[in-house]
């Protein structure tokens, strides 16, 4: 904050009558004494910035030298650590979580707010770039610290490398080791990345649902409140599951997990998924469960199954545009079921696709659809626990397919015939 407690605002917006507006909404508001530059072009927003430090910016999209989202890409790099709040006469939700995902910190609608609002929406903003300037400090510290463990393993494999002859055994064994230690430097460092980043959208979800409730559930009706009570339950099911797919690559790694094989109705089982699976997305997708074969029922671990199925199909669905068709086959014979995902969706890039299958690896076209890298290292580590194989086929911008094929005999039966 500059100025002892006085806060220091640009401004940027060329309807006078709104600015005029502003500025008399930021004097009235209590606790909360302001110092405000105003601009009326981004041109002149960019040169404050670069000559001048400030606490937020509140930002109109529609100026007479730019306009809509360009003005929030061509502002925020050149000052990112600076908190900005869009104010717009547009009330557009796609925009507005466009904004907030290309670095504003809050989007408010023109005539749809107070001074309070206003001052709060400063504030929070403020408090909210702290924290992500904090988060970035820490990234920062552990990069450091990587790169310290990375050049004293440097030293150290040099000073192995003077040794005597006699020690060469042992420097190749500590060759291995160290990098069998970076590796895991890299993995935790990608661990840390995926998880902050897939965290945030929640936290944020729920702080801004229990802020709403808190200030406004007198003023609600029941289903404005049970809105945001949803929000944050479906926030909190989303961290869950972030929790338990972590766990469960954590148990495969350590060579936790057993299979325990069970009779299981293999059509009704993939029957059942595909409508849990339907009534999520609703109408967005098509999905179509096509079944082969003269048996129906199969030796399996069902939940290793589940985690397999629900993955690939969670997966079609992601990367695949809205309207899309995904096709899931079915086979189950007397020794084995295939099942078949097929999607439309976004593809995968060839240079990609060794490293699918890794933990926390995600192909470099994702974009800014959500996840975390695990699910296809979930499904080939189920997939070998049932002694079964994995096929993925894909091409870029077409879609994917990924076969899977797992043994079904009774393994008693089969020991008991042997």
């Amino acid at each position: 904050m500059i100025n002892g407690d006085r806060l220091k605002i640009l401004l940027v917006e060329d309807d006078l009558g709104d600015a005029d507006f502003l500025c008399e909404l930021l004097e009235v508001v209590e606790e909360l004494q302001c110092e405000v530059t105003r601009v009326q072009r981004l041109q002149g927003a960019i040169a404050q910035l670069s000559e001048e430090t400030f606490d937020v910016v509140l930002l109109d999209l529609s100026l007479p030298d730019s306009y809509g989202l360009q003005t929030l890409s061509q502002l925020y790099p050149r000052s990112p650590q600076t908190p900005i709040v869009i104010l717009s006469g547009l009330e557009d939700q796609t925009v507005a979580i466009q904004a907030v995902q290309n670095g504003a910190q809050d989007y408010l609608v023109k005539g749809q707010f107070d001074g309070n609002l206003l001052g709060r929406s400063i504030r929070y903003a403020i408090e909210r770039e702290k924290i992500l300037h904090l988060l970035e400090k820490k990234e920062d510290e552990l990069e450091q610290a990587n790169q310290a463990l990375e050049n004293r393993v440097k030293q150290r494999t040099k000073a192995l490398e003077e040794a005597n002859d006699k020690l060469r055994i042992v420097e190749a064994q500590l060759r291995e080791s160290l990098a069998q230690e970076k590796e895991l430097s890299e993995l935790k460092s990608r661990i840390i990345t995926t998880i902050s980043h897939e965290y945030r959208t929640p936290l944020t979800t729920i702080a801004s649902s229990t802020e709403l409730l808190q200030i406004y559930s007198h003023k609600w009706d029941n289903s404005k409140q049970e809105r945001h009570f949803q929000n944050i339950l479906r926030a909190v099911e989303r961290m869950t599951e972030l929790v338990e797919e972590v766990l469960f690559v954590n148990q495969a790694q350590l060579e936790n997990l057993e299979i325990q094989r069970s009779p299981i109705q293999v059509r009704e089982f993939f029957q059942e998924i595909l409508e849990e699976q339907q009534v999520t997305v609703g109408d967005k997708y098509s999905l179509n469960l096509t079944a082969e074969g003269e048996y129906s029922e199969g030796w399996l671990d069902g939940n290793l199954l589940r985690q397999i199925a629900v993955n690939l199909l969670s997966n079609a669905i992601k990367y695949s545009p809205e309207g899309g068709r995904i096709e899931w086959r079915l086979n189950c014979d007397r020794d084995c079921l295939r099942f078949q995902v097929k999607d439309e969706g976004i593809g995968i890039p060839e240079s990609d696709k060794p490293y699918l299958f890794e933990s926390f690896r995600r192909a470099n076209n994702v974009g800014n659809i959500p996840g975390t890298g695990l699910g296809l290292s979930i499904v080939k580590k189920c997939v070998e626990l049932h002694n079964g194989e994995i096929f993925l086929r894909s091409t870029q911008g077409k879609g994917t397919t990924v076969t899977v094929i797992l043994p079904t005999v009774n393994p008693e039966k089969t020991a008991a015939e042997g």
